[in-house]
């Protein structure tokens, strides 16, 4: 099968919609549909159930797309190393995500990668942390950056740094000046919470997520933008590793307290990659800047240093 109709593939069992699929590959939705029309019916059976909500992998479909990702991963070593032979690195990049990261840290190493190989296009996409873990094991990501989880199947820890739960507030609130926080003293204070609320619980335990069910905060939302306007303005504090907010830690505008508890102070960031296929020379060159950069980050951090 040709390597465009299985791009195609590809980006619509990803994006679970033609659409969105178009819009990624820069090529019209009925370019696209064709293309998967004619691939069902050279294969003689149904890669997608079509549904009012977008479309979704049948078990065949699930088949072809473990075909496809393998089929492009290999020709993406190929052509890698065909282009190494010359001493250029080339090739696409994926880097699965946590919010926090996608901040500050990633897009100043990801510059710096580019400026050294300008012939490697970087993709970076966000998620939440189990969604980063499951894209490098199922291999729609190269490379990603997440919390440390119990389970690493299907993924090879490159880097991890100590990056514990705080509890990110103005310097002038009450609990500004403390070492240390336990939840308990944050109730009696206006909160702010990231959603949605679940998704830290297999990173940091039930504590965390059973005092949000107790506690109604005075503001919600997905986007650490928002919040992060809220918590400069003094509407509350809320709960967040210092990974995004190294800049307004740096000029003061707010202030980190760790939160008290086993598993919050233990919290780890890591750099993981797929650990049952070798990586594209564009994905080794950008895992091996990435661990490093996340080294130094987390040296700043012991410090007490905002990178």
């Amino acid at each position: 099968m040709h390597a465009a109709v299985l791009r195609y593939f590809e980006a619509v069992a990803e994006e679970g919609s033609i659409r969105r699929a178009s819009d990624r590959l820069h090529i019209s939705a009925s370019a696209v549909n064709r293309q998967i029309l004619k691939l069902e019916d050279h294969l003689g059976t149904p890669l997608f159930e079509r549904r009012p909500d977008g479309m979704r992998l049948t078990d065949a479909g699930r088949l072809v797309l473990r075909h496809a990702r393998d089929t492009l991963h290999d020709f993406a070593r190929l052509r890698g190393d065909i282009d190494g032979l010359r001493g250029i690195v080339s090739g696409d990049v994926t880097i699965a995500t946590l919010d926090s990261p996608a901040v500050h840290f990633l897009p100043e190493a990801v510059a710096q990668f580019v400026a050294a190989h300008p012939a490697v296009q970087v993709r970076v996409t966000a998620c939440d942390p189990i969604e980063a873990m499951h894209s490098v094991s199922q291999g729609s990501a190269d490379l990603g950056l997440t919390f440390l989880p119990a389970w690493r199947r299907g993924v090879t820890v490159l880097e991890d740094i100590a990056c514990p739960m705080c509890v990110v507030m103005k310097p002038d609130h009450e609990l500004a000046s403390r070492a240390s926080v336990t939840l308990d003293e944050c109730g009696a204070h206006r909160l702010i919470y990231q959603a949605p609320a679940d998704t830290m619980q297999p990173f940091v335990g039930d504590e965390l997520e059973a005092f949000k069910r107790a506690h109604k905060p005075v503001a919600v939302s997905n986007t650490q933008a928002v919040l992060k306007r809220l918590l400069l303005r003094g509407v509350g504090i809320s709960f967040y590793t210092r990974l995004g907010f190294s800049e307004e830690l740096a000029s003061g505008q707010l202030v980190a307290v760790p939160l008290e508890g086993e598993r919050l102070s233990e919290l780890r960031l890591c750099l993981v990659a797929p650990s049952d296929r070798l990586p594209t020379v564009a994905g080794q060159a950008m895992g091996e800047h990435l661990r490093s950069a996340l080294a130094s980050f987390g040296a700043d951090l012991d410090r007490g240093d905002e990178p």
